[in-house]
């Protein structure tokens, strides 16, 4: 014990044995039900020196530490100990707290659902609430900010602005008791635009105790009424507004359920076009955690932005973060728990300058300007491929039209520079005339800048398609490599690989009616290629609904899964912070369940990508040869689709804030887009039905022993598959025997024109080692192939052989396999 009380030393502050006093166990139970935590943190310190073990003792010392965030990982230790000897049904709460706090939401809702079943009814909202929290906190972490943290201070709630040092032409962050003299409450924040005409600030309700946000602009004689920013308000609070320099981008802080907890920050686009702003997007991590985090607040002169949190504070403590903040900054995957835990933890970046700024470094004793990686743009194509440079395009429409796009996007950012510029002399001179003449130049170069903006973007999305057209003809041909990308291209799996062999295909009563009266569409109006597309893009949206069931399972199998059978346990401090061994839901499961889910989403993508490009081939051909005749219920189907798949684009490439929500709620576009295109090539069927002037039945009759049924096998998925993806996983793919030639094992993809000249390659990607294997053609015999090596070695490759396959899985070639 005398070891075990030593060993107890390095996990409570030396304040809490430094104090004289002794206390009683009533007085610490006392402090502990009055919710005097830190009293009763204190005590029950004491009363664990003579007695470490003590079940009840630990439990309510680790629900101290718990609630007052002196040591959340310590009081998850003294709680599982306590868990283990059955204290009470009560810890399942706090343990679930606990976990919360620690960004383990998995274990945490496991915890909260248990703790529900014998739950006090007063108690039963507030575990609900926290159940919502990880449920959506389980969503937001794949993905966090990397950022560069400058400083980290802690100071009270009432100084927290004095460690905001923005620029003054960003405007002005304060209090509203420096703004209003009377009617609001004084010690809100308020954000007032660098050209003082507008005013963002948060009221109370009317008719709740909840706070909404509001804007007032300045008039010539005055200031105009509050007008509510209802669009972005909920019924919880949301307070502390701040504009970016952009005037359309609104950051604030939010209470309002579908949080990660506590306050968190949200961010909005306004739209010229609506005079809106858009639905509130939640930051994720690591600006948002369990407990309150708040006032975002962004300087684009000096890169840098700050917000405030008492994610790592005790009692009324914030600790503001001041970080690098500019276009570099995005958001990367998070494939395990400890980086969960290192983004949110926000360590001070080591090795930085002198100065706390992201555009200089230190050279010689001085700080010099530092020299920018960043490429002259960056276009993303897709998921898997962003150029940087104009030679990486392979479609020549594309470039052009890419080309036209960014020219005017030079000329956007020429004119809101000069905007800019007119507005930074409008809020710093003292003429009221030259105030007046430049109030209408303004609003000239306003009404240029943002006309420019629609149509920057259509011509984005039209070079994105042309490129995507082009990128799926040279994986069809078997000829294209994403050099734009090559390491991510490396791991790129074609789609059946998204879906694990364990896994059966099975669809409702519901979505089978709904293919066979599709089924009628297709064959009246498609040709038999066409519809075997269609077919793979149902089976793929089936399989879709398959792994989402399936992510759900799991996620249900970890929430109601028993705790682990746990060792005999003498002391809860036997292991360090990170090695201690949990004893709850595995977090594998957790893990595969969001693979499940990440691949679903992926299916559903690809599913309407495909019907998207042949419903779209298919309604512009059918309006450019039925010249006379009206076709506007077409011409329409096909523009509201366009503008839908263009919402998902810009929501999929926003990359800053590229998240599993924004991927779904992409997703959800791209079906309505695709469900207009339906409904037209639907009704134009029915017309020509009811008209006569094509024979439906005829068409069918003919048309119905040239198609396939949708495909439900990884076999029948085979054929149509190779097109997907720019190289195929040799595992799982391939039944029975299957005879190639291997070309060599390089570290660099082989000469493209040597490719060309020599049957379709396929590859095997050698991750432990950094090499890919290069294959040439795909043989039922060893003869055929045989016949074929002189043609590869012709072609470059003189150490070409071949070898064989079974089951997609290379096996030695024997003297019998040769026969």
């Amino acid at each position: 014990m005398k070891n075990l009380s030593l060993f107890l030393l390095l996990f409570v502050s030396n304040a809490v044995f430094s104090q004289a006093k002794s206390y009683t166990s009533a007085e610490a139970y006392g402090f502990f039900k009055h919710g005097d935590f830190v009293q009763a943190q204190a005590a029950y310190a004491f009363l664990l020196q003579s007695n470490d073990g003590d079940v009840k003792n630990n439990y309510y010392y680790g629900v101290c530490l718990v609630e007052t965030n002196a040591d959340v990982s310590q009081g998850l230790r003294r709680l599982k100990y306590a868990a283990l000897k059955g204290v009470t049904g009560d810890i399942y709460f706090h343990l679930g707290r606990a976990y919360q706090l620690r960004y383990q939401f998995g274990e945490a809702k496991s915890n909260y659902e248990r703790y529900l079943k014998t739950a006090a009814e007063d108690r039963k909202a507030l575990t609900q609430l926290y159940i919502d929290q990880c449920v959506f906190g389980e969503s937001m972490i794949t993905k966090a900010y990397s950022l560069e943290v400058l400083s980290r201070d802690t100071t009270s709630k009432e100084n927290v602005l004095s460690l905001y040092k923005p620029s003054k032409d960003v405007g002005k962050v304060m209090l509203n008791k420096n703004f209003f003299e009377s009617g609001v409450e004084p010690n809100s924040v308020l954000y007032l635009t660098e050209r003082g005409d507008e005013v963002y600030f948060s009221l109370p309700n009317a008719e709740s105790s909840s706070s909404d946000l509001y804007k007032m602009e300045k008039l010539m004689d005055g200031w105009s009424d509050n007008k509510r920013l209802s669009e972005v308000c909920s019924p919880q609070n949301d307070i502390q507004p701040f504009l970016l320099l952009d005037g359309v981008t609104l950051f604030f802080a939010s209470d309002r359920p579908g949080g990660m907890g506590g306050f968190d920050i949200y961010k909005s686009i306004y739209d010229s076009s609506s005079k809106l702003f858009s639905e509130p997007v939640n930051m994720g991590l690591p600006f948002n955690s369990p407990k309150d985090d708040y006032l975002f607040v962004t300087d684009g002169f000096s890169e840098v932005a700050w917000f405030a949190s008492n994610r790592e504070t005790t009692l009324d403590k914030l600790m503001v973060y001041k970080f690098v903040w500019n276009d570099e900054v995005v958001k990367n995957t998070v494939v395990d728990m400890n980086q969960v835990s290192e983004a949110a933890q926000l360590k001070l970046t080591t090795n930085k300058g002198s100065l706390n700024t992201s555009n200089s470094v230190q050279q010689n004793g001085a700080m010099v300007p530092r020299e920018t990686e960043k490429p002259s743009f960056t276009f993303v194509v897709d998921a898997q491929t962003q150029y940087t440079d104009l030679s990486q395009f392979k479609s020549q429409s594309a470039k052009t039209t890419f080309e036209k796009g960014w020219s005017m996007q030079m000329q956007k950012d020429s004119l809101s520079q000069k905007m800019g510029e007119k507005r930074y002399v409008f809020v710093h001179t003292n003429s009221d005339v030259e105030r007046n003449k430049m109030v209408n130049e303004i609003l000239a170069l306003e009404k240029q800048v943002y006309s420019l903006d629609e149509e920057i973007e259509n011509l984005y999305f039209l070079a994105r398609r042309a490129e995507q057209a082009k990128i799926s003809e040279l994986k069809n041909s078997g000829v294209y490599e994403n050099e734009s990308n090559r390491e991510v291209s490396k791991t790129t799996v074609s789609y059946l690989d998204l879906i694990p062999t364990t896994l059966t295909y099975y669809s409702s009563p519901e979505f089978e009616q709904r293919i066979a009266t599709l089924n009628q569409m297709y064959i009246a109006l498609f040709d038999a290629n066409d519809i075997s597309k269609l077919h793979h893009a149902d089976s793929l949206f089936v399989w879709a609904n398959v792994l989402s069931l399936e992510s759900s399972k799991l996620l249900e199998s970890a929430a109601s899964a028993d705790e682990m059978a746990s060792p005999v346990v003498s002391s809860p401090f036997r292991k360090s912070d990170g090695d201690v061994e949990d004893i709850f839901p595995s977090v594998d499961i957790l893990s595969k369940s969001k693979e499940y889910k990440y691949n679903s989403l992926q299916l559903y993508h690809k599913s309407l990508d495909v019907k998207y490009e042949v419903y779209g081939g298919k309604v512009k051909a059918l309006i450019s040869s039925n010249s006379t005749s009206d076709l506007t219920y077409l011409e329409d189907a096909h523009s509201k689709a366009n503008a839908y798949y263009r919402t998902a684009a810009g929501l999929m490439n926003e990359l800053a804030v590229f998240d599993a929500n924004r991927y779904e709620r992409a997703g959800a576009m791209k079906k309505n887009g695709v469900s207009e295109l339906e409904k037209g090539l639907s009704a134009y069927g029915n017309s020509k039905k009811e008209t006569g002037t094509e024979t439906a039945k005829a068409v069918m009759s003919v048309k119905k022993a040239e198609v396939t049924s949708i495909p439900k096998t990884y076999q029948e998925l085979q054929g149509v598959d190779k097109s997907i993806s720019p190289k195929e996983n040799m595992m799982n793919k391939e039944d029975g025997l299957v005879f190639k030639i291997q070309i060599g094992v390089f570290k660099n993809k082989p000469n493209a024109d040597a490719l060309n000249a020599i049957p379709p390659i396929s590859e095997v990607y050698l991750a432990d080692r950094g090499l890919t294997k290069y294959f040439s053609g795909r043989y039922k015999t060893f003869g055929e192939a045989n016949s074929n090596v002189a043609k590869v070695q012709e072609a470059g490759f003189s150490g070409a052989f071949v070898v064989v396959f079974k089951d997609g899985v290379q096996i030695t070639l024997t003297e019998e396999l040769k026969k």
